[in-house]
């Protein structure tokens, strides 16, 4: 699997938006470099390191699934591509409705006017599902011409394959709508999802489709001498293995987690009323996934991680733009590999709690533990 791939997997698994593998052990692989190799002949540049609005010919790979979940800030997958013709031409023709509806309404503009109808026999169906998908990919590509890394997100890189997704547009709702959107969702043992994975992450993407810092988190670690200490991260995985997040390995977090791995999350919307803690034990991620993770950093970040011994005591700034130009020096018009002291942790919950504000400072509480054999217990706390 493409290095593109498996990000595609890691960022939008959870809306079923993952990439179908371009496995390199088939023989369609080389099908695909040629028609890169081709591009390139006629001038066409990569547009993995586009600077935005630049004049130029350029190739990029965009995958629809991942780029409708973003765009149109859904759930899961519009599912036209496979199933029974009826259902496929159920979600095309949902899939239809949004681009007229949605894409006039983004920056930059497509002002469409009309698209094909939907038609009922497979041959017809498969034609206008390539159609959309061409207006799709088309207007992907003048998003990222436009905005650039600004609001995409670019997987993997020009030299092993990549894909470019937007990010999820923020809608103009103010913090009285934001709140009370929240507060109608009521939080109860009846109606909350016995999974509290499934839980947080529709609070996660609730918070993010408002536009709000939904990946920050207060990560709380206590020392071998009982010491704690509290710092913000940020969340770049969650999964029903836990809440994943990178960092130096030399940091204090690092040093302190390596002697003790209990460890405490809290993320806090306010916005929203909603608050939510996570406790449990941390465990470093596999190499290959912080590898993986690393190459989706911007340039800057990739250095700043070689130039930075984290936490540790240094004479001045002019230390770190010396080490920072040295570094520019030596990896100028190269990759810049991982560091070997840098990676990525998972915390696996015990407990996680929800928090929702209600009027008069009764809050609902509701605590998730785990039990034996990987089972969920909910219980109400009282605010």
């Amino acid at each position: 699997m493409r290095i593109a791939d498996r990000l595609a997997h890691l960022s939008y698994g959870k809306y079923h938006a993952g990439a179908y593998p371009a496995s390199r052990a088939r023989s369609f692989w080389k099908r695909t470099t040629r028609l890169s190799a081709a591009l390139r002949k006629l001038g066409f540049a990569h547009g993995d390191e586009l600077t935005p609005r630049s004049l130029g010919r350029f190739q990029i790979e965009v995958h629809p699934h991942a780029a409708t979940v973003q765009l149109f800030v859904l759930g899961r997958i519009i599912k036209y591509k496979k199933g029974r013709l009826a259902e496929r031409a159920a979600e095309l023709n949902r899939l239809r409705g949004l681009m007229l509806e949605r894409l006039p309404l983004l920056v930059p503009r497509l002002a469409l006017t009309d698209l094909p109808a939907i038609p009922l026999t497979g041959r017809a169906l498969k034609a206008v599902e390539d159609q959309l998908d061409a207006v799709l990919a088309a207007y992907i590509a003048a998003h990222w011409w436009y905005w650039g890394r600004e609001r995409n997100d670019v997987l993997g890189n020009s030299r092993h394959g990549y894909i470019i997704v937007p990010r999820r547009q923020t809608p103009d709702l103010k913090r009285t709508d934001l709140r009370e959107l929240a507060q109608n969702e009521i939080l109860d043992e009846s109606s909350a999802d016995p999974d509290p994975i499934v839980l947080f992450e529709s609070w996660f993407e609730q918070a993010r489709a408002a536009g709000l810092p939904d990946s920050a988190m207060t990560l709380a670690t206590v020392s071998s001498g009982g010491q704690p200490s509290a710092r913000i991260v940020l969340l770049k995985g969650i999964s029903a293995d836990g809440f994943v997040f990178y960092t130096n390995y030399r940091s204090r977090k690092a040093r302190e987690l390596e002697a003790n791995p209990n460890a405490a999350l809290v993320f806090y919307w306010p916005a929203l009323g909603r608050q939510v803690r996570v406790t449990g034990q941390v465990a470093k991620t596999s190499r290959s996934d912080a590898e993986a993770y690393f190459r989706t950093r911007p340039r800057g970040s990739q250095l700043s991680a070689w130039a930075s011994w984290q936490s540790s005591v240094i004479p001045d700034r002019d230390f770190l733009e010396r080490r920072l130009q040295k570094l520019e020096s030596r990896y100028a018009g190269e990759e810049v590999p991982t560091p070997r002291g840098w990676g990525g942790y998972r915390l696996r919950p015990d407990t996680i709690e929800f928090w929702q504000g209600r009027e008069s400072r009764l809050h609902d509480r509701l605590q998730y533990s785990r039990r034996p054999r990987g089972r969920w217990v909910m219980e109400r706390l009282a605010p």
